[in-house]
């Protein structure tokens, strides 16, 4: 009995199957690797992204509004991390900041709502007319220095601050 050559073969062998099923695992899983690389350095970037946008608008808020104040009530020393400050708006409103664990709070008359989470530092120092002396009273206070620290734990240097000097505009 001889074969007719003019018959063809259909399908694939078991050893066509096999080296094909390897190389398309071995291509998902490369792939896989490189997203999830990829994934966790977004996460990151995001995380950090967060945590400086939140520095950066507790800092705007309090420039913001310090810059339109009448007077500093109260003001925590140059040399305390967790620092408080208090001024009194043109409407008689009493405004309060308070850095409290690692979130600033913000409120009139007392500081009960949150403004910034994951900062871990806030101080201010009180400077007399010139901007170089510092205040001892809160009333001599003319301009106020503003740093706000916070922590990136994703990057090699992870603590970064912001720092920003304000005029009272009432004095």
């Amino acid at each position: 009995m001889t074969r007719n050559p003019t018959t063809t073969r259909r399908g694939i062998t078991l050893l066509e199957l096999l080296v094909s099923v390897t190389l398309m695992v071995s291509v998902v899983t490369a792939v896989s690797v490189l997203l999830r690389v990829n994934y966790d350095t977004w996460l990151d970037y995001r995380s950090d992204s967060l945590r400086n946008d939140a520095a950066v608008g507790v800092l705007r808020h309090i420039v913001r509004e310090v810059r339109q104040c009448e007077e500093v009530t109260l003001i925590s020393g140059p040399g305390v991390p967790l620092g408080t400050l208090a001024v009194r708006m043109p409407n008689g409103n009493v405004v309060v900041w308070e850095h409290i664990g690692i979130n600033v709070h913000y409120g009139i008359s007392a500081a009960d709502q949150l403004l910034g989470d994951g900062i871990t530092g806030l101080r201010f120092v009180g400077y007399e007319r010139d901007g170089i002396t510092p205040a001892t009273l809160p009333q001599d206070v003319q301009c106020v220095q503003v740093t706000v620290d916070f922590s990136l734990p994703s990057r090699a240097t992870s603590s970064r601050t912001l720092t920003s000097k304000v005029w009272i505009r009432a004095f």
